[in-house]
């Protein structure tokens, strides 16, 4: 009980910070890297399973990452579509969202080298968080660019990553959450892109029918062979 209360006690705190971070500078408008902050922030949540050693705090941390990799996830969708990523470019070093996103960054750094000395560390958790961490770098350097192409590329990119990890895990594990985050992931990128694609509507919508149609298939596989593994294991203890 104690481990639950600490579990949601921390996803809620990263919750409110995500969101605090957000009304801070998203309000003033999409310009200036506004959404480069919640980025870094969203890395260094994730990276909280690197530092924190004790055991008692071992859910608080899981709960923290993924609250960040959820965080993640929504300010790289956001900056997949190319009009967003060029209403964010930065002007200059000194632009609020540039400097913002730099404690959280420095953060999300730290834990990361310090996760590299511990052997303990879940390896996937580890890339997890050094993937967002560079991501963070890559969408820094996207921004400052004269088009936004390079930081709407990075962002369709780590989504991609971020979903192929989470299937990987899931089908490795038979873990259900990972598989199912990492597959809704996945099909929503790819779903968005075909609806980005200038065509008529028709060809657009059948597109995401049948992303959607894949999902399901894929999802019903999954659940099939976690079944038949989970009666296995019960019949073989």
């Amino acid at each position: 009980a104690p481990r639950d209360g600490s579990c949601a006690a921390a996803a809620a705190f990263g919750v409110v910070l995500a969101c605090a971070l957000a009304l801070a500078f998203v309000p003033g408008g999409l310009r200036d890297g506004a959404l480069l902050p919640i980025a870094a922030l969203g890395a260094a949540m994730a990276a909280a399973p690197l530092v924190l050693r004790s055991e008692a705090l071992a859910s608080a941390a899981a709960a923290l990452r993924g609250v960040g990799r959820g965080v993640f996830y929504l300010v790289a969708f956001a900056l997949s579509f190319l009009p967003v990523a060029e209403a964010l470019r930065l002007r200059s070093a000194a632009s609020p969202g540039f400097l913002a996103a730099l404690p959280p960054f420095l953060l999300a750094l730290a834990a990361v080298v310090a996760g590299l000395r511990r052997r303990e560390v879940d390896a996937h958790a580890r890339g997890e968080a050094m993937l967002l961490t560079a991501t963070v770098v890559a969408f820094a350097a996207g921004l400052f660019l004269e088009s936004g192409t390079g930081a709407a590329v990075v962002a369709n990119l780590s989504l991609a990553f971020l979903a192929a990890g989470r299937i990987v895990r899931g089908v490795s594990w038979m873990a259900r959450g990972a598989f199912w985050e990492g597959l809704l992931v996945g099909a929503v990128l790819v779903a968005s892109r075909i609806v980005d694609v200038p065509l008529t509507p028709w060809p657009r919508a059948t597109g995401a029918f049948l992303v959607a149609a894949g999902a399901a298939a894929a999802g019903t596989l999954f659940e099939r062979r976690r079944w038949h593994a989970l009666h296995e294991v019960q019949a073989h203890p």
